[in-house]
């Protein structure tokens, strides 16, 4: 690959990468570090599906060809885009949670009661030392940084005194992403083949750190093999059976893991200049686990936990249309999957 080719695909990296190192001060860890499971497991939902999607798509912009040996070397910068749902820029749910010395503060104070007090010294300790069964609403991760996480207290009576119902505005949870429309993705990938109708892919993502979240790593490989080299005649188009996994981590906070395997076919037009529309028929999964060190307030101070849990993308059937020109040495693809999470690649590759 010639020293252009490298420039380029350098600049195409660190372009996809440019979204990460611009997310927030605060850090994601410390945002989910307010919220019990249920509720950051509601905060961060809109996310899951597209990173599974993202992970699942860009893989393959044709066919092997149904010959027994050859020597083909593709090199690509792909990059894909997830398209996020309006409707799930905020949530609305129902958990636990513990209110800070400040919140139960504000508590007391609407219920003209003196936080300093005997009596509000005593309701405070009592109220730092249990979790409440409230309703909590508010941006998801992709929501508005404008809006903040509403919690309803639901009152209570306290040592005796009645503490009237009240919606109290937590500011240190608010939408991370602000308004984000779809969830960008870029990785590396080497393609290599052919044999006995086989072609075998290996992605990855050189270690980066990313501003407030940690270093990112992304590695997966996948193989795709024609049948068409059984058979005595050569088919029309060339079909391939296909499976591809990937695996993808942020600093301690997540790690996304995505499975396909799927039915794909393309048919190459030209010689030199070629045109290639393919389509691919996938079946998806994905699983992402987040990790983040929950703090809570207690009469003697604050105490922290690690907090762990998984949740499955809605990721199943996904119909793959896309097309690719190489224009000799280079080629450029785009495609776009019709699946639950809607989701856009384009790549540019140099094939020798």
């Amino acid at each position: 690959m010639g020293k252009g080719a490298l420039r380029l695909t350098s600049v195409l990296i660190i372009a996809m990468l440019s979204f990460f190192n611009s997310v927030k001060a605060q850090s994601l860890d410390e945002t989910l570090s307010n919220l019990g499971t249920k509720i950051a497991e509601a905060y961060v939902q809109p996310v899951i599906s597209a990173f599974g999607s993202n992970l699942n798509s860009g893989w393959f912009n044709k066919v092997p060809d149904a010959k027994f040996l050859g020597l083909d070397f593709e090199l690509k910068v792909v990059g894909s885009g997830s398209f996020l749902q309006s409707s799930n820029k905020t949530f609305n749910v129902s958990g636990t949670f513990r209110f800070t010395p400040e919140q139960i503060n504000q508590i007391l104070v609407n219920n003209s009661i003196d936080p300093n007090s005997v009596i509000g010294q005593g309701i405070k300790n009592e109220m730092l030392s249990k979790d409440f069964d409230v309703n909590v609403s508010g941006p998801t991760i992709i929501g508005s940084d404008k809006e903040h996480l509403i919690v309803k207290f639901p009152g209570a009576v306290i040592n005796g005194q009645t503490l009237a119902a009240q919606s109290i505005d937590v500011a240190a949870v608010k939408g991370y992403l602000n308004n984000l429309s779809a969830l960008p993705m870029g990785a590396v990938q080497l393609s290599i083949g052919t044999v006995y109708g086989t072609s075998a892919s290996f992605r990855w993502l050189p270690s980066v750190d990313i501003q407030d979240m940690g270093k990112s790593k992304l590695f997966g490989f996948g193989i795709m093999h024609n049948p068409g080299i059984w058979f005595p005649n050569p088919l029309p188009i060339n079909i391939a059976v296909g499976f591809f996994t990937e695996k993808l981590s942020v600093g301690d906070v997540f790690k996304s893991v995505a499975t396909q395997y799927g039915i794909f076919a393309s048919k190459t037009f030209g010689i030199g200049i070629t045109f290639t529309p393919y389509v691919g028929l996938t079946k998806e999964t994905s699983t992402t686990t987040i990790k983040y060190n929950y703090s809570i307030s207690t009469p003697t101070g604050t105490s922290t936990s690690n907090i762990s849990f998984d949740l499955s993308g809605e990721n199943d059937i996904g119909i793959t249309l896309g097309a690719a020109l190489k224009l000799f040495a280079l080629n450029i693809s785009a495609d776009y999957k019709l699946a639950n999470t809607k989701t856009a690649s384009v790549a540019i590759s140099f094939v020798f």
